[in-house]
Parts: structure tokens; C-alpha cells; sequence
């Protein structure tokens, strides 16, 4: 969320523990674009479903500066491979600047090879060829309306 116009692809693991479904989301600020050392961010949170919505709020768990809260929505398809949302939080940077982006998860599938999964998080620019096209529009799909950020 601290790079505007950028696409940051993260790698998130949902599974249960203790009775609770828990999660660990990876980022890693690595690009040639800003030309920077890489960031590493680890989350660590829990996933609730309510009403037809998953709500899942993490902390940043190498520096715990940070609490973030993402929605995601799906969609009533017999099949839901990527899901729309928002992510609610702050910067990375000094300011802590409150923010809300949008999100979409992709399903990658139960068994997944974690390492070539790992190697596509990164910041990508947002007229990355990696990114595909459907991607590009759900991300692209805000707007300002009253002066609140929503979905379209």
C-alpha cells in the first residue's frame, strides 16, 4: 500500500489451527522499478467468515508496527478461483499515512510449490506483462464516490 501505481503480489497461507483459522501473508518490496534492497514483511493474522464476507486482520510480526484488516468479497459463482476486496491499513513508510486499497486474491491450489509461488512476490509496475489482464481490471475497478472509496 506504500507504493502507488505499483502491484504488489504477496503469497498467503490460510489453514486451521486450534480450532481457529489463522494466516500468514509474505511481501517482499523487490523491484527494479523503485531500485531498492529488498523489504521483507511477514503478517501473521486470523480469518473470520461473516455473512457472505471473510474478514482477516494481521500484524506486521518482524517490527509489530502495523495492524491491517482485509475484506474480501466473493462473488455467488459455483467457483470462486480469485477474490475482490479492500485492504485497510497504514504505509510502511514514516508517516503512517491511513490508507485503503484495493485487493485480489488468487487460489493457487491445496498443493502448491511454495518456492516457485514465493518467487512471484514482488512489487510489479502496473503495465507489468506478468500481470494479466483480468487482474489489471478488477484492480483498476475504484472509485471516490461521496468521498468514500468503493468498488465498482
Amino acid at each position: 500500500m506504500s507504493d502507488s501505481g505499483h502491484i504488489l503480489c504477496a503469497l498467503v497461507n490460510i489453514h486451521e489451527a486450534d480450532g481457529h483459522f489463522v494466516y500468514e501473508r509474505n511481501e517482499r518490496l523487490k523491484t527494479n522499478i523503485l531500485g531498492r534492497e529488498d523489504e521483507l514483511y511477514q503478517y501473521r493474522g486470523v480469518a473470520y467468515y461473516l455473512g457472505d464476507r471473510l474478514f482477516l486482520i494481521d500484524y506486521e510480526s518482524l517490527a509489530s508496527s502495523e495492524i491491517n484488516q482485509t475484506i474480501l468479497i466473493p462473488s455467488f459463482k459455483n467457483r470462486n478461483t480469485r477474490l475482490n476486496g479492500l485492504k485497510m491499513g497504514v504505509t510502511a513508510c514514516d508517516h503512517r499515512t491511513p490508507v485503503c486499497s484495493r485487493v485480489v486474491w488468487d487460489f493457487l491450489g491445496k498443493d502448491v510449490c511454495r518456492l516457485n509461488a514465493y518467487r512471484r512476490v514482488r512489487l510489479y509496475g502496473a503495465d507489468d506483462q506478468e500481470i494479466d489482464a483480468d487482474l489489471k481490471t478488477r484492480l483498476s475497478q475504484t472509485q471516490i464516490i461521496d468521498g468514500l472509496f468503493q468498488m465498482v
